[in-house]
């Protein structure tokens, strides 16, 4: 049996599908052509952020259309599934094999597996991490010509999706983090990071130590690629703040200042 979630995929992204290439950005004067996409962790713990952000993403537009006038497209995608009854009706894999038609051989993720009672320090199943998802998006979305390229990416979670703590886990985040670096460089894209870390049970000490390790990872691919860094604050007035200001410095190319050697 196919899951809801799975089923309401398919037919959002079916009424797309086979559709052209979007026209390159209209050029005008003054007037900066920005595509951003906004990808969301699937985990539950983010539906309610998903929520609230449904609410202000129109007001957030608005103002930061006041402010800094653009050509914008905005774009909603969960990393592995949709979140019904908000904007992100669309998984970012449903988007890119169904709507856009990307070979599934040609994604560095592969769909959600199923939960299989491992224990803490293995994958939990997972293996469409939202790094790997982070660099098919940036690699294989549909970008004006013409346009910035922004990504703005909201998670809970560490980048390679894995539930480890160890020195080991570390290092894939790590590694993690420098391919979405080293694709968004090549792609000429800017990822602003916005981790939304509230506490969680278990030892106080571990979880402060993942806390610092996954803000350090999402710190490092913002600057790296010349988004912004913000924590998630799970209010209205907060994440419209939010929004404008990802939309408002989107309007010019990323500047990279480092040429430090990315790890694979």
């Amino acid at each position: 049996m196919i899951p809801e979630r799975q089923v309401l995929d398919v037919v959002a992204v079916a009424a797309s599908a086979g559709r052209e290439r979007p026209s390159p950005a209209r050029r005008e004067i003054g007037i900066p052509a920005v595509d951003l996409v906004v990808l969301i962790d699937s985990s539950e713990a983010m539906k309610e952020l998903a929520d609230t952000l449904s609410k202000v993403v129109g007001a957030a537009i608005g103002a930061a259309g006041l402010k800094h006038p653009v050509n914008l497209r905005v774009t909603y995608l969960g990393i592995e599934t949709a979140f019904p009854s908000t904007v992100f009706m669309i998984s970012a894999r449903g988007y890119l094999t169904v709507a856009r038609r990307v070979d599934e051989a040609l994604l560095t993720s592969r769909p959600r597996g199923p939960w299989s009672g491992a224990s803490e320090g293995q994958s939990a199943g997972v293996e469409g991490s939202a790094g790997r998802v982070l660099v098919d998006i940036v690699a294989h979305f549909d970008w004006r010509s013409g346009a910035t390229r922004n990504v703005l990416f909201l998670g809970d979670g560490p980048l390679d999706g894995v539930r480890s703590r160890t020195p080991a886990g570390q290092d894939e985040d790590r590694g993690a983090a420098g391919r979405v670096i080293e694709a968004a460089r090549q792609m000429g894209a800017r990822v602003h990071m916005c981790p939304s870390l509230g506490r969680s049970r278990g030892d106080a000490a571990t979880q402060e130590r993942r806390r610092t390790g996954i803000k350090a990872d999402y710190a490092r691919v913002a600057v790296e690629t010349g988004g912004q860094f913000l924590v998630v604050q799970d209010s209205l007035g907060a994440c419209l703040t939010m929004l404008e200001s990802v939309i408002g410095g989107s309007t010019t190319a990323p500047r990279i200042t480092t040429a430090a050697r990315m790890p694979r």
